[in-house]
């Protein structure tokens, strides 16, 4: 692996220069601008990788982040990750992916992190226990979440406006004549939560649904919505809704599987929506109506949070507007 002895030696310089021209920091003592750039050229031809444990030892700070996934199988989540890994590729940094089970981060999962020094934190997924991250806050690590969750001494949460989410959902329900809806959801944190606004928001939006028509299945997250649905079918068959609104776009795709097996057309016979707008949501037939979250927003403001922490929004929880987006299914 090339050092910057290595280089300073190639150049005739002193070790002390390359280290101060590869870390931005060469013009300030006045050396020339042709002198930096000769070292940055025989860095980038040598193929030269900053040593981040080097870095931590003189002080400097980590440019590696650790991710906190809560749920590998949630393909909601992979955009997030899309982002991240733009953002931190953009402003050099590295990111550690690590993920936990049943939503539970333990002081064990996160000796990867430890491993590598990172810098700062950022946990993707709602609710669960999160009280291991205190292994971070005990090293003044600064730790960011995107998902519903206590603040617990992080530098920032941020989530989608829900309710404004659902509301989008049955103004348009309304406005296509949809009166009677049903819900149908895994167990969830963010999808229990839109199940309240559903409720909540019924009588504003002039619809009408029944406690048969509103379905939560324990199945995985892959299965949840077609359980669901089949069971709303086999105690609703003679009376269905309108509508069917999913507590997320995979739980609006396994519920289309279970009423196209029953001969079911959607929208004509039931419409279905969404909630995410994952990259599916717009190749299936029919296109998915759903309500998209503002990923690269949210995701932007939790790199900021650890990476700026000093800068952190006061008060440090953001809620992001969503965006309703009509397609096929109603």
């Amino acid at each position: 692996m090339t050092t910057q002895k290595d280089i300073a030696e190639k150049l005739g310089v002193s070790v002390a220069l390359v280290s101060r021209a590869l870390s931005g920091k060469a013009e300030a003592i006045g050396v020339a601008a042709a002198t930096v750039r000769r070292i940055h050229a025989e860095a980038e031809r040598r193929g030269y990788i900053p040593n981040a444990s080097a870095r931590l030892l003189r002080g400097g700070p980590s440019r590696t982040l650790g991710v906190i996934v809560f749920d590998f199988a949630d393909p909601f989540f992979g955009p997030f990750i899309e982002e991240l890994h733009r953002l931190a590729h953009t402003t050099g940094h590295s990111l550690v992916l690590i993920g936990v089970e049943h939503r539970r981060v333990e002081p064990r999962d996160l000796q990867p992190l430890l491993k590598h020094g990172v810098g700062g934190a950022i946990v993707l997924g709602s609710g669960g226990d999160a009280a291991g991250l205190a292994v971070l806050a005990s090293r003044r690590l600064p730790v960011a979440r995107i998902g519903h969750g206590p603040l617990g001494g992080m530098a920032l949460t941020t989530h989608v406006d829900e309710r404004a989410g659902v509301a989008a959902v049955l103004g348009h329900l309304a406005q296509t004549h949809r009166t009677t809806v049903g819900f149908l959801g895994g167990i969830h944190p963010a999808q229990e939560e839109r199940f309240e606004h559903f409720r909540a928001g019924l009588a504003d939006a002039g619809l009408l649904s029944k406690p048969v028509w509103q379905v939560f299945s324990a199945e995985t997250l892959m299965q949840a919505g077609y359980a669901a649905c089949r069971q709303l079918l086999a105690q609703s068959r003679r009376e269905l809704p309108a509508a069917l609104v999913a507590g997320s776009d995979v739980v609006a795709l396994g519920a289309m599987r279970a009423l196209k097996e029953e001969g079911l057309s959607v929208p004509q016979d039931i419409a279905v929506t969404g909630f995410d707008d994952i990259p599916v949501a717009q190749l299936v037939a029919p296109t998915l109506t759903t309500v998209r979250q503002p990923i690269a927003r949210m995701a932007r403001l939790a790199f900021e949070a650890v990476t700026h922490p000093a800068a952190a929004p006061q008060p440090a929880h953001a809620v992001c507007k969503p965006a309703l987006i009509v397609r096929e299914s109603a």
